[in-house]
């Protein structure tokens, strides 16, 4: 489901509407499933949807959608920042692993983002010492 609210706010912020054709393009799912997947979110009270309508995000599922783009975010980050992954495997493996990640974990990513990039020199004997370490094991 968490799937489904990322796609929708993703079309929202592109295209300000939202159809269930479009989150079945974009999800590459057939239209009877993401016709049942916005039921379900419906019922969940995290999309408005009226029959042949606009699908919307409620205030509850904005904020859901807002969560986890800051936990992809993080993901990304952490990957592409403290374990030296360039940007496009950082970003697909964030695809890949956001939704298994709790808040709490996503939040301690940041942190060490943050206390990494507040000094660039622990930043560069951090990188340096990982860099080692993996040309080490990877003999």
């Amino acid at each position: 489901m968490e799937q489904y609210i990322e796609t929708i706010a993703h079309l929202l912020t592109k295209d300000k509407v939202c159809s269930v054709s479009d989150i079945a393009e974009v999800a590459q799912v057939s239209r009877p499933a993401a016709s049942r997947a916005v039921r379900d979110l419906a019922a969940k009270d995290l999309v408005e949807h009226r029959a042949y309508g606009y699908v919307d995000l409620t205030p509850q599922g904005q904020s859901l959608a807002d969560r986890l783009t800051a936990r992809h975010h993080a993901l990304q980050r952490f990957l592409h920042e403290v374990m030296g992954y360039d940007d496009e495997t950082a970003d697909a493996e964030a695809c890949r692993l956001e939704h298994q990640l709790d808040d709490d974990l996503a939040s301690r990513m940041g942190e060490l983002i943050s206390f990494l990039a507040s000094d660039p020199d622990t930043r560069a004997r951090w990188r340096r010492h990982l860099s080692e370490h993996l040309e080490s094991t990877d003999q």
